[in-house]
């Protein structure tokens, strides 16, 4: 059954005796930053992005449900407590017990020094199993991560410089690097039963850890008065409440749960950097989705907006088109009245202009002086225009008046050849 990170971290109160005990351990020592509580899971994603926290705390949250993050959720808990046939002994008591001199104390040390390289072995095996990369990067994730630093030097400061302070008076911080080194890996391989094959894996982390633990023991060393001050005056009491509600035995289960707390304060810190980076990439996504959305509307607001202006051109351009054709109709049909009204104008033009021919011709061969009797041979014979006669019509053909006169003329000279060929004989 998965442990969800969530979960975890809201067991833990800003009161609770285990955060209250890391807090104040790490308080004595000045090369560790100042502990500070993460709080719930959307607390903590609310310091590292307000405007994404619950996004980030429920993306670290599922992303806790994942193998290698629950494997290293369960290896800090069983720093805790026993299971699975791994007894984990309680640096935090036992130390107390040795500083109130108690009886069995001292015998405790060979335990205490299995409990201590076991502790290192299952802080290597959640790290090398929460972390990517290689052992050294791994290794170096630790390290740089807030958490990593500060359950290192709680895991110095309880159990290795708190409970073996004696063996430091006598032997010097050698001998407390020597308990790291000789039991870690001796008892690494009581790892198997939740590490499986992985153990030769944690080993090589714990290896890659080992300068930094040495590093961290002979600082912490320094500091063994002011931590045995502090576990004389604030243990107590924190122990004795415990016990009386828990009813455990220093083999059984640890007082104060701190491993669990520390590791779940490091997953938490891990996994929601992790999804901090998730999902910062993803609200960059939605907002270039977002600006290709706003883009592409914008384009086609835009091709609907030409599309609308070129419907418009063309219904004006086809508008200013009828009209022009319209203008030009009745521009051609203007030109057409105009045409015809000329051409009825020429054509009453060129009948009246006929109509003065026709009647001048007639006027040419009317005779206005008398012939010569001789040309007639008989007396003379004046010819002129008749008024008794009636007047023609106007609109008679020049052609039939011409005819007329022309009669006229060759019946005179009939009339006068014959007449003159009378006289002859």
């Amino acid at each position: 059954m998965s442990t969800l990170l969530s979960e975890q971290l809201s067991s833990f109160s800003e009161n609770d005796y285990a955060v209250r005990a890391v807090r104040g351990l790490l308080g004595v020592l000045p090369f560790v930053p100042d502990w500070r509580h993460p709080g719930t899971l959307a607390q903590a994603a609310a310091r590292l992005d307000s405007s994404l926290a619950e996004r980030v705390a429920a993306r670290a949250d599922a992303l806790s449900r994942e193998a290698p993050m629950q494997a290293a959720l369960n290896a800090f808990e069983l720093l805790d407590k026993g299971d699975k046939g791994i007894a984990i002994f309680s640096g935090l008591k036992a130390g107390y017990q040795g500083l109130k001199g108690q009886d069995g104390a001292l015998e405790v040390d060979p335990q205490q020094a299995a409990d201590a390289g076991l502790k290192a072995a299952g802080i290597a095996y959640a790290a090398w199993k929460l972390f990517p990369g290689t052992t050294q990067e791994k290794a170096q994730a630790l390290l740089a991560s807030e958490s990593g630093r500060s359950l290192l030097a709680f895991y110095v400061a309880v159990d290795v410089v708190l409970p073996f302070a004696d063996n430091a008076a006598s032997g010097g911080v050698g001998a407390m690097t020597g308990i790291i080194e000789k039991y870690s890996a001796e008892n690494a391989a009581r790892l198997a039963p939740i590490a499986g094959p992985e153990v030769a894996e944690a080993a090589g982390m714990l290896a890659a850890l080992s300068g930094t633990l040495s590093g961290l023991v002979g600082q912490a060393a320094t500091f063994a008065q002011p931590l045995s001050a502090w576990a004389q005056e604030k243990l107590p009491g924190m122990l004795g409440t415990a016990d009386k509600i828990t009813g455990v035995v220093a083999t059984a289960v640890d007082t104060l749960a701190t491993y669990r707390y520390l590791g779940a304060a490091l997953v938490a810190e891990v996994l929601l950097q992790r999804a901090l980076l998730e999902v910062r990439a993803e609200v960059a996504e939605e907002k270039a989705a977002e600006a290709r959305r706003l883009a592409e509307e914008e384009a086609r607001r835009l091709a609907e907006e030409v599309e609308r202006k070129r419907k418009e051109e063309a219904a004006e351009a086809a508008r200013k088109k009828l009209a022009e054709e319209e203008a030009e109709r009745q521009r051609q049909a203007e030109a057409e009245r105009k045409r015809k009204v000329e051409e009825e104008a020429r054509l009453r033009v060129e009948e009246e202009q006929r109509r003065r021919d026709a009647s001048k011709q007639r006027e040419d061969y009317s005779l206005d002086e008398p012939e010569a009797a001789a040309t007639l041979g008989n007396s003379p014979i004046k010819y002129s225009r008749s008024t008794d006669a009636a007047p023609q019509a106007d609109a008679a053909p020049a052609r039939k008046g011409c005819m007329g006169c022309m009669g006229l003329i060759l019946g005179l000279v009939l009339l006068g050849t014959a007449t003159a060929a009378w006289a002859a004989w």
